[in-house]
């Protein structure tokens, strides 16, 4: 998915290049211009293959989000439901155990709670929070790296057109003048491709950091929906503390 649109832009280069070497060969060679997938790849030079290793690294955070940032992690569905039941039949110490037994963010919370129910309600509710918004903290750093990545691509791609550009002038300045165009075209083509490879690159990283943060508040919102709901039920029924 990630290499649909630089091999794009480097079959663009490779068009502008060999448009360039058949102005300047004869009409009856012109047809055996062609640039391998190879030759297009050395274009980029030594930025290139960082920006393509840096991608590769950052592709070890998408697959770990992908697998990482699910449901079933934070707020498995129906375990609201079976904690109420466990504290209405007085299972406390299942509860208690519910973090382990069902690892998950809610999990743990909800064994926190049991393990603290004969605490006032806001002592509870207050570090029941503080566990939710630490456990969020965490998945917002792990997909962090993604937004490096984006913010980093531009930069280098900027760095490699600075590059090629050099390159590019002095061809001319030990030319003494323009001369061949074709003698211009490692430089251009460097340019171009690097630049390129930058934003193809930054484009869906970014993205995908956008999208796991939006999961991530997503599931956040959910989490102190359910915590709430469990702490008003079990601290706010009827009869107080004395219930418990």
């Amino acid at each position: 998915m990630f290499l649909a649109v630089p091999l794009a832009l480097f079959g663009a280069v490779a068009t502008a290049r060999a448009a360039t070497n058949q102005a300047t060969v004869p009409p009856a060679t012109a047809k055996a211009v062609h640039l391998s997938w190879g030759d297009k790849l050395k274009d980029a030079g030594v930025v290139g293959v960082v920006q393509f290793a840096l991608s590769a690294f950052g592709a070890i955070f998408i697959f770990e989000r992908l697998f990482g940032l699910r449901r079933k992690h934070l707020v498995p569905v129906g375990l609201t439901a079976r904690a109420a039941q466990l504290w209405q039949e007085g299972k406390f110490e299942a509860l208690e155990k519910l973090g382990e037994t069902e690892p998950s963010t809610l999990a743990r919370v909800i064994s926190f709670i049991a393990r603290n129910r004969q605490s006032p309600m806001a002592d509870v509710s207050g570090i029941a929070g503080d566990l939710v918004s630490r456990e969020l903290a965490i998945n917002y750093q792990r997909a962090y790296p993604l937004g490096i990545i984006a913010t980093l691509q531009p930069l280098l791609g900027l760095l490699g057109m600075i590059f090629g550009m050099i390159r590019t002038f002095e061809t001319v300045a030990m030319a003494g003048s323009l001369g061949d165009p074709t003698q211009l075209a490692s430089g251009i083509s460097e340019a171009l491709v690097t630049t390129g490879l930058g934003l193809a690159f930054a484009i869906p990283f970014l993205a995908l950091y956008h999208f796991f943060k939006h999961r991530t508040n997503a599931y956040g919102v959910q989490l102190e929906g359910e915590v709430t709901s469990l702490l008003t039920a079990w601290f706010l029924k009827p009869g107080g503390p004395e219930a418990r």
